[in-house]
């Protein structure tokens, strides 16, 4: 299977950036593949899994030049919610999106 992948798989850019629009598109495959797999297991994944990508997509649509990459959103975040970063926003979403894919 990874073979079959190996050519979609791009390595990360020097700056070690992830732009949120190819994450977000990425992603958002996800959900529907769930949805594929049919047993009832998987339908609170992917409830976990939609609603942590809403919130990230949600803070990327308020300024897409502004928080083009994770990074910038992370960097944002941790300025405006001090002591309770990384416990809101799309931080706590990302969190939750990779807890979430390392379970699966």
């Amino acid at each position: 299977m990874v073979l079959l992948a190996k050519p979609l798989l791009k390595l990360l850019p020097d700056d070690k950036q992830i732009k949120n629009r190819s994450f977000l598109e990425a992603v958002s495959h996800l959900p529907p593949f769930f949805h594929c797999l049919g047993s009832p297991m998987f339908t609170l994944i992917k409830a976990d899994i939609s609603g942590n990508i809403t919130k990230i997509k949600a803070v990327y649509n308020t300024h897409p030049a502004k928080f083009w990459t994770l990074q910038n959103i992370l960097e944002a975040e941790k300025e405006m919610y001090g002591a309770e970063w990384p416990k809101m926003g799309a931080t706590l979403a990302l969190m939750w999106l990779k807890r979430g894919l390392h379970f699966i």
